[in-house]
C-alpha cells in the first residue's frame, strides 16, 4: 500500500476511533466518518468494506495500543504491585484531564455492543484477557517478591482488578470526580493487604 493510502487508512481509523468514543458506535454513521475525516466514500471502502470491519479495524487498534501501553507501564521501575498500582493512578490522571468525560473507549464499546453483536463481543473481550493476562504477570512476580501470599489466585485477583479498573472509570465518569478512581485504588489496597494478614 502507497504511504498516501496507509495515511488515508489511518485517518478514517483515527476518525472513527474517536466517533465511536464520543457518540458510541451505533450514533456514529459512516456519513459521519466521511465528514468529519473529509475523505471521500470511495476512499473508505477501499479500506474498510462497511462499517463492522471498521468497528474491528478500531478494536483491533485498542489492542495493539493497550497492550504497548501495558508494556510501558509493567516494565517501569518499581516492584510489581507499586506498577499495577500506578496503572490506575494513570487512569485517574487521565480521567481527570478529561474532565471526567470520555471514560475507557473498551468499557464503552462493552457496554454499547456485547449484548447485540457476538463478533464485537470476542473481540472486546480479547481486550479484557490481554489485560487479565498481563496483569496476572505482574502478580505472579509479586507473589515471587514476597509482595503477596503464596496461597492468593493471581488469575482471580486479576480479574477483580479489571473489574474495580473498569468500574472505577464508569464511577469517575457518572459522578464526574477523580477522586472516585483513588478510593477504587485505596480500597484495592486494603484487599491485597488483607490477604497478608
Amino acid at each position: 500500500m502507497s504511504s498516501k493510502g496507509e495515511r488515508t487508512r489511518q485517518k478514517v481509523l483515527k476518525t472513527a476511533r474517536e466517533l465511536f468514543y464520543l457518540n458510541g458506535y451505533n450514533n456514529t454513521s459512516i456519513d459521519d466518518i466521511l465528514k468529519t475525516s473529509k475523505i471521500k466514500k470511495g476512499n473508505l471502502y477501499f479500506h474498510f468494506r462497511g462499517k463492522e470491519a471498521l468497528g474491528y479495524a478500531v478494536l483491533d487498534s485498542y489492542l495493539t495500543e493497550e497492550a504497548e501501553l501495558m508494556n510501558r507501564m509493567f516494565s517501569g521501575s518499581g516492584s510489581p504491585m507499586e506498577r499495577i498500582y500506578r496503572l490506575f493512578d494513570s487512569s485517574r490522571k487521565h480521567l481527570s484531564g478529561q474532565g471526567c468525560r470520555g471514560g475507557c473507549p473498551i468499557g464503552n464499546f462493552a457496554l454499547e455492543m456485547s449484548d447485540l453483536h457476538n463478533g464485537f463481543r470476542k473481540k472486546i473481550n480479547a481486550v479484557f484477557d490481554a489485560w487479565c493476562d498481563h496483569l496476572e504477570k505482574l502478580l505472579r512476580k509479586a507473589k515471587q517478591a514476597d509482595e503477596l501470599p503464596p496461597s492468593i489466585d493471581t488469575k482471580a485477583m486479576a480479574c477483580l482488578m479489571v473489574a474495580v479498573w473498569e468500574g472505577g472509570v464508569m464511577l469517575v465518569k457518572t459522578r464526574k470526580d477523580p477522586r472516585v478512581m483513588g478510593d477504587c485504588i485505596k480500597s484495592l489496597k486494603g484487599i491485597v493487604q488483607a490477604y497478608r494478614v
